[in-house]
């Protein structure tokens, strides 16, 4: 029986789960992502730091970036090239009381800036005013959710729906510092 207990006890390191996030954690993350409008990614990156834990879960708070550039070709041969900047604060709780740990389901809220610019080639000299994205506020929900694959590293889906007509799905690695 002592080994038993001994072989448990030295086999217990072996058996456990990658650690979960708690308060004082902070993670940097890149991320690609998918946007209805154009045929190119979303770039982004994000900061976030874990400032309050309670027993169901942590709340974070940090910032974020995301860049997005395509074109809208017209008819007549012209086109608008458009460039998304985005800048944000963030924050979201974490639900780190599911399951074993290595998935942490996560729900926030951003408001930052969008600068948007953009280029208007014309073609045949015909004159097309059709500038319907601007810069302005920007206010966006989000939900996602983070496995660990190690206890420094985690793949992260999000989500986001809000104003500026910017709908992404995307997908990124988290990297605990």
């Amino acid at each position: 029986m002592k080994k038993l207990i001994i072989i448990i006890m030295l086999s217990f390191p072996l058996l456990t789960v990658h650690s979960q996030i708690k308060q004082g954690d902070s993670f940097l993350g890149g991320s690609i992502g998918l946007w209805t409008k154009g045929n190119t990614p979303v770039l982004g990156a994000s900061f976030e730091s874990h400032i309050s834990g309670t027993t169901t879960g942590t709340i974070g708070i940090g910032g974020l970036f995301r860049y997005h550039g395509f074109n809208e070709t017209y008819n007549n041969g012209s086109y608008r090239d458009y460039n998304f900047s985005s800048l944000g604060f963030q924050a979201n709780y974490n639900f780190t009381s599911i399951g074993t740990g290595e998935f942490v389901p996560y729900l926030g809220l951003t408001l930052g800036y969008n600068n948007v610019s953009s280029t208007y080639v014309k073609n045949n000299n015909v004159a097309i005013d059709n500038d319907s994205y601007t810069s302005g506020v920007w206010v966006w929900g989000q939900l996602g959710a983070r496995y660990f694959f190690s206890p420094k590293v985690a793949g992260n889906l999000r989500v986001g729906i809000g104003n500026n007509d910017f709908y992404p799905l995307e997908i990124g690695i988290d990297f605990k510092l």
